[in-house]
């Protein structure tokens, strides 16, 4: 099961669907992106760029897969 989160390349901010109405949303928070914005599926991923991200202005990070000395 993979642990991503969508990031945009803009303004640096986290998509995440807020704890009080559901919708999906940007934070700027990484602890609130890390507890309300993880995504554990790809396809899901792949959906919500496609809803909430400007084409280009995002990115995908992959927290299982982050290159040692970052």
């Amino acid at each position: 099961m993979s642990r991503l989160l969508i990031q945009s390349t803009i303004t640096h901010e986290f998509l995440h669907s807020s704890p009080v109405t559901g919708d999906v949303t940007w934070t700027p928070s990484l602890h609130t992106a890390l507890v309300f914005g993880l995504v554990h599926d790809e396809d899901q991923a792949a959906q919500l760029i496609e809803d909430h991200c400007d084409r280009g202005a995002y990115a995908l990070v992959d927290l299982d897969n982050i290159p040692e000395g970052y």
